[in-house]
């Protein structure tokens, strides 16, 4: 998921904010270590004073080609989103390969889908829910949104995307998340889907920024990361919660969602309000 690139130095600075907002919503990071890489950068703040760390996850497509996925658990990694699907046609050639190892590997899985505003909706739709087959314990799909078409009004665009998410709710029986740049949302997103969690990406010293009435979850803090196992610059994202919260998110064991044969019992499976 590609945006502008900022300097490592920023990159360090990233995790200082993402500590503060852990200490204003009352989660605690735990674990860190002593080093200063720009996968985990180190603060020394107030904030910090437990020496504790964030839930760290990747996102990965075609680009970073075949993953060595036991080396990237041991680098730890709780979670990865895989690229499934683009627009009304292509599929990632890598999604099903991916798909397989991070559950092999106890890595937590969300899958995602690059969602284009000149394809019709509903043949995005059925592309992606064709594709992934979520099991329990996986994470929410998510909705990748971060490119326009001048022939799409801002209105007519929000309508579209709020069909992809009603669509892969009622199919999965849980809501999807919301992927895009701090700068998207500010222009389409914010204010517009308040009964959706977040996911920003913003490479810089400042945590996400968002409307009041909106929820983030997770903060892509660079696009430059190195993970062993993965020879090219990958995503590193950040949870906002520690890992029991983390699995909170995921789809519950009680039932698979094929399963759900009517809107009521759909709804027992939605994702709580942010």
């Amino acid at each position: 998921m590609p945006f502008t690139l900022l300097s490592l130095t920023l990159q360090k600075l990233a995790f200082s904010g993402l500590l503060l907002y852990s200490s204003l919503v009352g989660v605690a990071p735990t674990g860190t270590s002593a080093t200063t890489d720009n996968n985990d950068p180190k603060a020394a703040t107030a904030a910090n004073n437990n020496a504790a760390a964030v839930v760290k996850g990747i996102d990965v497509s075609r680009w970073q080609k075949e993953v060595d996925w036991s080396l990237v658990r041991e680098s730890e990694v709780s979670f990865a989103f895989v690229k499934a699907t683009q627009g009304d046609f292509r599929l990632d050639p890598y999604f099903a390969r991916n798909w397989e190892e991070t559950k092999r590997h106890g890595i937590k899985r969300g899958a995602y889908h690059f969602y284009k505003p000149e394809a019709p909706v509903k043949d995005q739709i059925k592309l992606f829910t064709s594709t992934v087959t979520l099991e329990a314990g996986d994470l929410p799909p998510v909705l990748d949104i971060e490119v326009s078409d001048p022939k799409v009004s801002s209105e007519n665009l929000r309508r579209d995307i709020r069909e992809w998410l009603e669509g892969v709710t009622v199919h999965y029986g849980v809501r999807p998340i919301i992927y895009t740049s701090q700068n998207y949302y500010r222009r389409y997103l914010q204010g517009h889907f308040p009964e959706y969690h977040f996911w920003i990406a913003r490479y810089s010293a400042v945590k996400p920024e968002i409307h009041h009435t909106d929820s983030w979850m997770f903060w892509q803090y660079t696009d430059r990361g190195s993970i062993s196992g993965i020879n090219s610059a990958v995503d590193i994202n950040f949870f906002a919660g520690d890992f029991e919260q983390l699995s909170s998110l995921c789809l519950p064991q009680l039932t698979s969602y094929s399963d759900l044969g009517s809107p009521l019992k759909q709804l027992k499976h939605l994702q709580p309000l942010p």
